[in-house]
């Protein structure tokens, strides 16, 4: 791009910031967060070529904000954990706020992830779908259900509203 939003880093990162700063003036800074995915390529977007220089000065001008919340998918959305490209560790240290992470995560690999301080939170997407009681299921250690994906973004209720808890399918 040559216009305003191409080319250097700072071009790039103007048009996220202008929205944050639009939500930030409305909702205030303790109320709004930010989800960014470095390097994913779901749903067909281009990862930058560069994501480190441009997501680490996005994130360095995301820091000085006051966000509620900084969330990263590490990897490839629903899929890899390949975390080629980008310092998602450093990353927590440069926004100096509260972060999230997903994509993939376990229950260990979250307990790892929270407890030797990678990320202060883990979100789930994926096994919320298959077992709506996830929560319940983590802490009495039960199994957890598999996701039926040829149900997955259907017209109706099967296949997100269906599933058994872990109480009825004991």
């Amino acid at each position: 791009r040559t216009d305003e939003f191409g080319g250097s880093v700072a071009n790039r990162i103007r048009f996220p910031l202008a929205v944050v700063d639009a939500v930030l003036a409305v909702w205030g800074p303790g109320r709004v967060g930010i989800r960014l995915s470095p390097v994913s390529d779901a749903s067909g977007a281009l990862p930058d070529s560069n994501p480190q220089a441009v997501y680490g000065a996005l994130i360095d001008e995301l820091s000085s904000r006051g966000l509620a919340y900084l969330h990263l998918v590490e990897g490839q959305t629903g899929s890899t954990r390949t975390l080629d490209g980008f310092d998602f560790g450093g990353a927590r240290s440069r926004f100096g706020g509260f972060t999230i992470f997903n994509n993939g995560y376990t229950k260990a690999m979250a307990i790892e992830a929270i407890e030797s301080g990678h990320t202060d939170a883990v979100a789930f997407g994926r096994p919320f779908i298959s077992n709506p009681d996830l929560v319940k299921r983590f802490a009495r250690d039960l199994p957890l259900a598999d996701v039926n994906w040829s149900t997955v973004y259907g017209p109706g209720p099967v296949g997100y509203t269906d599933y058994p808890t872990a109480a009825a399918s004991e």
